[in-house]
């Protein structure tokens, strides 16, 4: 799942590099274009599961970004993201929770010298996934008996903040913060907490 959306940014990124040089050649809204990946960690914590446990801790991911420019301070575009926390209560577990979310982001960015800062929201969906293993070992081949693996589904809502550098004709490198705010059909969902993003994006 992870190549795949890997491939689905590159393929629709190189698209919309197209889009974006035909636009401007004929003067039509299109501005510009730019896109490109970003590996993140940040804190969570907190649980929805009925075993009175709370987990926290550091999580890591990788995903990528895709942006059309429809004017000299707006974009618009998508994002898509995966995210997984290792549970450390048991090391040899494997126990942890995973997030993958996408969609379409719209912001507004500046140009001062060689920066691009910028704060916008993404609106979209995503599915998180825990694994509590609470016996055994994550090595072996033993059949595991208490074990738990739950699906949900949620609605994304993620404000975010950040700055481009540019570092070349079309090379920028990036950092960027955000707060994923995950809604399920029982409100918002957790573990939440803040995420810290850096990558390059290449920029037309």
């Amino acid at each position: 799942m992870k190549k795949g959306l890997l491939t689905i940014i590159t393929i629709l990124s190189c698209a919309l590099a197209m889009a974006g040089e035909t636009g401007s050649k004929e003067g039509k809204l299109i501005k510009g274009f730019s896109g490109g990946m970003m590996a993140h960690t940040g804190y969570l914590w907190g649980g929805d599961n009925p075993y009175n446990y709370s987990p926290s801790g550091t999580t890591f991911g990788i995903g990528g970004v895709a942006r059309l420019h429809m004017s000299d301070h707006f974009r618009t575009g998508f994002e898509g993201y995966f995210s997984t926390m290792g549970l450390h209560k048991d090391v040899e577990s494997g126990s942890h929770n995973k997030l993958f979310w996408a969609g379409a982001l719209a912001d507004c960015f500046w140009k001062i010298g060689r920066f691009y800062p910028y704060v916008g929201a993404t609106v979209g969906g995503g599915m998180e996934t825990s694994f509590y293993m609470f016996e055994g070992n994550k090595h072996d081949w033993i059949p595991e008996a208490v074990t738990v693996l739950h699906k949900q589904p949620f609605f994304a809502f993620d404000p975010f903040i950040g700055c481009d550098i540019q570092v070349g004709a079309a090379l920028r490198l990036t950092v960027k913060a955000d707060w994923l705010m995950a809604i399920n059909n029982e409100g918002l969902n957790k573990p939440l907490g803040p995420r810290i993003y850096f990558g390059f994006i290449f920029a037309h």
